[in-house]
């Protein structure tokens, strides 16, 4: 049997190990019992109320069998665990769907998990649970049900998993993140102050333009300083860069009989040079700190040129890691580079600030994610209540068939809470989508904080109201359905009691009427 996240798998178990403490208790105490005993009780008090007549207490004892055949169905159907469904936890898995970090997802097993669960929480189950045939016939209707749903609906890049692993993107090591610093302070400004004083507007430059964005000189790779003569293939370091070989020819202020420990290169070289450039350093480190980022954007955005996509891979990570500056660094001819640090953490539009636009929607994104990865948690989590729950309620229903329609609606309408969430992710991405119809949608939504503020809060208000309103819509909606169906189930059954109810008041109309002409005899 399938399951719909990692911890149902074991509150599966467990709730089914408690339902049947609880339903062996409930057999030790003798309370299993006592609804056959109302029963008899019921079915002999209320026709004896009409009168003592002979053939209503015939119709009486009809209505005790048929309600006692119906509560010994219920007790074998969905009371008493039975042999002949167990939940095995060898057969118990979840396969997740596959995403743009995971494709090709493995199934994961209580003996292999996948996720901590089972290796230090949930521990100590028993590997075979025996399980009510009612009960275990629903679980694996709704399971089934779900994922042949979840499978016929189209798939969609994950963009709320790959914005996540955007944020993990960020600059770990120490060392790298002083020389991007340095890269920022003696290369990106001068370049920047100068372009401000200048405003070039060439063809050349208009082209790059076109190409990159209007806003490419705002971040410190912009190719506008790396591919126009006077910006980056002249302009060096003041202190040397470690890494970088002495070269006599470019390193002229040395004294060649004495060259010094490394040297100072030019900042297009810096840059780009495919071993020790500092983009291929950040490449490296954004592939560390969030498993393989370059791959997800070839794979998120493979319209984009390989530049393009190495340009949105290092602007993400100078996005998250911003180096140290100052304000009065983007002032035209201001080339110094002691400053602060940039907490707004704009560095990809040159310092520019914010607002709150921007904080709050990042601290909704931050919550987002921690309800999106909670809601699973706690499916399984109430499932495991009804679980554990369900012999009393058995119990106190007086083995209702109409209890059982509704308990298996119940257990139905919690576990499509699955499908609900993928449709709800799949209209999500398709909105993403949608509202950046740019084929550069990566750097619009990741790598440029500030761009299209509205947009994503609007993202975000929508997302919320899909991922919490669809199930409690659903939830609602299935509530009334229980209710009507209990009710008419009620009303179905009704008519076994009904000639017992008539041949009462009959019976008792008839001693009445015998004890009202004996009286007149008299």
């Amino acid at each position: 049997m399938s399951v719909d996240s990692y911890l149902e798998l074991f509150t599966s178990l467990f709730g089914w190990t408690f339902y049947g403490i609880l339903w062996d208790v409930l057999v030790s105490t003798g309370i299993v019992y006592l609804p056959f005993l109302g029963i008899l009780i019921d079915n002999w008090r209320e026709p004896a109320q009409g009168g003592e007549v002979g053939h209503a207490s015939g119709l009486s004892l009809r209505r005790m069998e048929i309600e006692l055949f119906i509560a010994l169905l219920v007790v074998v159907l969905a009371g008493q665990p039975a042999t002949l469904t167990p939940l095995n936890a060898g057969t118990l898995s979840y396969s997740p769907p596959p995403t743009l970090l995971n494709p090709t997802p493995t199934t994961a097993t209580v003996a292999a998990p996948q996720s901590t669960y089972g290796t230090t929480g949930f521990t100590g189950s028993a590997a075979t649970v025996n399980v009510p045939v009612w009960w275990y016939g629903v679980i694996a209707l709704s399971s089934g049900l779900n994922h042949a749903i979840v499978q016929g609906l189209p798939t969609v890049a994950d963009m709320r998993t790959f914005e996540q692993q955007a944020h993990l993107a960020t600059i770990a090591d120490p060392r790298l993140r002083q020389e991007v610093s340095d890269f920022f302070s003696q290369c990106y400004i001068p370049a920047r102050s100068k372009y401000q004083a200048e405003r070039p507007n060439t063809a050349a430059i208009n082209g790059i333009l076109t190409t990159y964005g209007a806003d490419d000189p705002d971040w410190m790779g912009a190719h506008v300083y790396r591919e126009t003569a006077g910006y980056y293939d002249t302009l060096r370091p003041a202190n040397q860069i470690t890494g970088w070989a002495y070269s006599a020819a470019r390193d002229t202020e040395y004294d060649p009989t004495t060259p010094p420990a490394w040297g100072k290169p030019y900042c297009k070289q810096w840059w780009e040079d495919g071993a020790i450039g500092l983009r291929e350093k950040l490449i490296n480190e954004a592939d560390a700190t969030s498993a393989g980022f370059s791959g997800l954007v070839v794979a998120i955005a493979p319209a984009l040129a390989s530049e393009q996509q190495n340009d949105a891979v290092a602007k993400t990570v100078l996005t998250n890691a911003p180096p140290s500056w100052s304000s009065n660094e983007l002032i035209a001819n201001n080339a110094s580079g002691a400053g602060l640090v940039n907490t707004a953490g704009s560095i990809v539009k040159g310092g520019l600030a914010t607002g709150g636009v921007v904080t709050a929607s990042a601290l909704f994104s931050v919550t987002m994610t921690a309800v999106l990865q909670s809601l699973p948690m706690v499916q399984a989590i109430m499932l495991l209540g009804i679980y554990a729950l369900l012999p009393l309620v058995v119990v106190l229903s007086r083995y209702s068939i109409a209890m059982m329609v509704v308990g298996g609606m119940a257990i139905f309408t919690i576990k499509f809470w699955t499908v609900l969430w993928y449709l709800a992710m799949w209209v999500d991405q398709n909105l993403i989508l949608s509202m950046y119809p740019d084929v550069n949608v990566f750097l619009q939504i990741f790598a440029n904080p500030g761009e299209h503020d509205a947009k994503r809060m609007l993202l975000n208000m929508i997302t919320t109201s899909l991922y919490l309103g669809l199930p409690l819509l659903w939830s609602g909606m299935m509530a009334w359905a229980g209710v009507n169906i209990g009710r008419s189930i009620t009303a179905a059954t009704s008519p076994l009691a009904r000639p017992a109810d008539d041949a009462g008041r009959q019976g008792g109309s008839l001693g009445k009427m015998a004890v009202s002409k004996g009286m007149k005899k008299k």
